[in-house]
């Protein structure tokens, strides 16, 4: 595995059940708006709060970007697995001008970069992010998105399995903690929370009371073990976001279910607490990856950690 291995990278180490697409939809989508457009690729849901989550329910990763307007442009918050072409998709859905914001710097959150002029990025200490933006992902590396079993939609026109990688992208705006992105009349707040990856940030919209968590938290396997990551950091970071509690109401992961409510947080913190301390009991996978279960989510872990 290389240095700016994705999340999908490692799902061969996490158990998957067979036949995953036959539980959607998740029950999440049944009361946010369903917005008709012209790539089914994606399902498009406008949540409250005035914001498209976009929805790559084809793919194993079930991955969520969003779409998130103010009154002069609009940020699209990651830019999704690259099989379905997220700027026209972007660009039906609003006539702003549309810059992206990355959640952190993994494969299936950065995979069209390239097609966008403003890109920002959390500038991490260990350069992850750099390199990802520097390198692009390789076709190698791209190649578990789209293995047998992990995409069940047709592909959309266009899409070239043989030649499927991610290119290079340019950076605009390298982020740091507690910077703001003012969108006219809605401003995000940047709060770098790693331990899932270095560079992983959380955006709040304090006038909506919703804060993007990326893949800090989603419902399903929460991974803490890939090139960068640090368990220590996961449970710091959410200390930070629990303190935060009364500046929002809502969470928007980048994973699974959007508008998810933030009281879950809290569940996350005393299940890594509870393994911090040697309480919880464990499954052991491939590598020796220890899997905690707890139900509507789980927390992987690696050997070392």
């Amino acid at each position: 595995m290389t240095e700016c291995s994705s999340d999908t990278t490692q799902n061969q180490d996490v158990v998957r059940a067979k036949g995953w697409e036959s539980a959607l939809p998740r029950a999440a989508y049944r009361n946010l708006e369903r917005v008709t457009t012209g790539i089914p690729w994606f399902e498009v849901y406008r949540t409250p709060g005035n914001v498209f989550a976009i929805y790559e329910d084809g793919q194993f990763e079930e991955t969520l970007s969003y779409l998130v307007p103010g009154e002069e442009r609009a940020v699209l918050i990651d830019t999704g697995d690259g099989i379905g072409n997220i700027r026209t998709l972007a660009e039906e859905l609003t006539s702003l001008p549309v810059s992206v914001v990355n959640t952190h710097h993994h494969i299936d959150h950065v995979a069209q970069n390239y097609l966008f002029d403003d890109v920002a990025l959390f500038d991490d200490p260990l350069g992850l992010a750099r390199k990802a933006a520097a390198e692009g992902f390789s076709h190698e590396e791209a190649l578990d998105l789209i293995a047998p079993g992990n995409v069940w939609k047709p592909y959309p026109e266009g899409f070239d399995p043989a030649t499927y990688h991610m290119p290079p992208f340019s950076v605009t705006r390298w982020l740091k903690d507690g910077d703001t992105i003012d969108l006219g009349n809605r401003v995000l707040e940047v709060i770098w929370t790693p331990g899932h990856s270095p560079d992983s940030v959380s955006l709040l919209d304090r006038t909506a009371r919703l804060l993007w968590v990326g893949d800090l938290f989603y419902t399903g396997s929460i991974y803490t073990f890939l090139p960068g990551g640090d368990f220590d950091q996961f449970l710091a970071s959410y200390r930070k976001l629990i303190d935060l509690f009364p500046l929002y109401d809502k969470i928007m992961p980048s994973h699974n279910e959007p508008w998810l409510d933030k009281e879950i947080l809290k569940d996350v913190l005393a299940a890594a607490e509870g393994i911090r301390k040697g309480q919880t009991p464990f499954t052991v996978g491939k590598g020796g990856m220890r899997k905690y279960d707890f139900g509507r989510f789980a927390l992987i872990l690696g050997p070392d950690q």
